[in-house]
């Protein structure tokens, strides 16, 4: 009797993993036809008032309407899960009971411990689409028509930014960023308009002033716009390169212990050590746990879109391994030594490109200096004036102005280049 309670729960348990796995595809699914959507409709393939209209009634104007019924469904299943693991369990207290009765508890309690795990599964599925916010939404508005138009007529200027854009991880939509980057270019050109007339007088050279002022205010935001997504890369990718040696040691050591590669990367974004990486690695566990893709199509689609080539290196190489049956064991072993050596000979040539960097700041800010107040030393002696400018003057600018900018300036050069320790 208890045997044959047993074989049911299992049949049931079975039925839920079946069905979990079929929830997952779907999502996929209609993840895919969200995307497609807005890629239909950013490539000009779908008209607009199609494409707002097919928001509003199959996604709910960005939320896909499947993934709240399946996630629903899901909720119900780990219930069942949960209720199965429970009654499981009670059969097993009362089968110890029974002397009696031979039974392999060993292999029943193994069963119920893989059925557990699926109760932590439910945090999981926790993942969201991209949404408009409210300045999304309003530069949408305003701006939606001319930035589609201005992309199109200038695809040269936009490429990078687009490619910027996926890189930086930045979660708005490419044409959003786009509005949002002219609405604020816009609002900074207003309130310097407002400043120039507040600073100038309202002659028509004050209001040349200000309109100037503006215009610049105008430009200097669509630059910081432009550029802000490949400072991100950038500084991404050096986080990641400094990392990344740390990191490739911490998954060999596990890896010897016969981890999975997916549990390896699950350590590696809990323990929080690696701030770095674990955004690419957040990636991989939700392709692989939320969208149903096996381990190396997630590898592959990460590796397409990081802004390191060492990460993307690394990726590949896992790629090769697990689709030629290779160790990953060894390859992490073999890539941790790799690595760490290519890192010391990076510090040492930083090291030798430092003292590099010290013979010229010796030669601009010590010797020049000195040698610039001797100059001025002796051109007093023959006159009053250099340039149409007081000696004393000079001498208060360099001393005051240019020495202490250049010493500002070689500082914060050396914190851009040096790496971060």
């Amino acid at each position: 009797m208890f045997y044959e309670k047993i074989e049911e729960k299992i049949e049931n348990a079975e039925r839920i993993i079946d069905e979990i796995e079929n929830i997952k595809r779907q999502k996929s699914d209609a993840e895919k036809e969200f995307n497609g959507l807005n890629k239909e409709f950013y490539h000009d393939k779908i008209a607009e008032d199609d494409y707002k209209k097919r928001l509003k009634n199959e996604f709910e104007d960005g939320k896909v309407i499947k993934q709240s019924k399946l996630n629903k469904r899901l909720l119900e299943l780990f219930n069942e899960f949960r209720d199965i693991n429970k009654d499981i369990c009670s059969l097993f207290e009362v089968l110890e009971e029974i002397k009696k009765d031979k039974v392999d508890i060993i292999y029943a309690r193994e069963f119920a411990r893989r059925l557990k795990k699926y109760k932590g599964e439910e945090e999981k599925i926790k993942y969201s689409t991209y949404s408009y916010n409210f300045v999304g939404k309003y530069a949408n508005v305003l701006f939606n028509k001319f930035s589609i138009e201005l992309a199109r007529k200038y695809p040269e200027y936009f490429k990078e930014l687009y490619q910027n854009l996926r890189l930086a991880n930045i979660r708005v939509f490419s044409n959003t960023y786009i509005n949002i980057s002219i609405l604020g270019s816009c609002i900074g050109s207003f309130l310097s308009l407002i400043a120039g007339f507040l600073i100038f007088s309202f002659s028509f050279l004050g209001i040349i002033q200000s309109f100037a002022l503006a215009f610049f205010s105008f430009l200097l935001m669509a630059a910081i716009f432009y550029f802000y997504p490949k400072i991100i890369v950038d500084s991404r990718r050096r986080e990641i390169k400094n990392d990344l040696p740390f990191a490739i040691l911490h998954m060999a050591a596990v890896a010897g212990s016969g981890a999975k590669l997916i549990d390896i990367f699950g350590m590696l974004l809990r323990s929080d050590e690696y701030k770095a990486l674990s955004g690419e690695i957040k990636r991989i566990m939700n392709y692989v746990n939320l969208f149903g893709y096996n381990l190396t199509n997630a590898l592959k689609n990460v590796a397409a879109t990081t802004p390191s080539n060492e990460f993307k290196e690394l990726i590949n190489g896992m790629i090769g391994s697990i689709e030629s049956g290779g160790s990953i064991k060894n390859f992490l072993k073999s890539k941790a030594e790799d690595t760490l050596i290519r890192y010391r000979l990076d510090r040492k040539k930083y090291v030798e490109v430092l003292s590099t960097y010290s013979d010229i700041y010796t030669a601009i800010l010590i010797a020049a200096p000195l040698l610039f107040v001797i100059v001025l030393v002796l051109i007093s002696i023959v006159g009053t004036k250099i340039g149409g400018l007081d000696i004393s003057l000079v001498e208060k600018l360099g001393t005051f102005v240019v020495v202490p900018a250049l010493n500002i300036g070689f500082i914060v050069f050396m914190n851009i280049v040096q790496p971060e320790i």
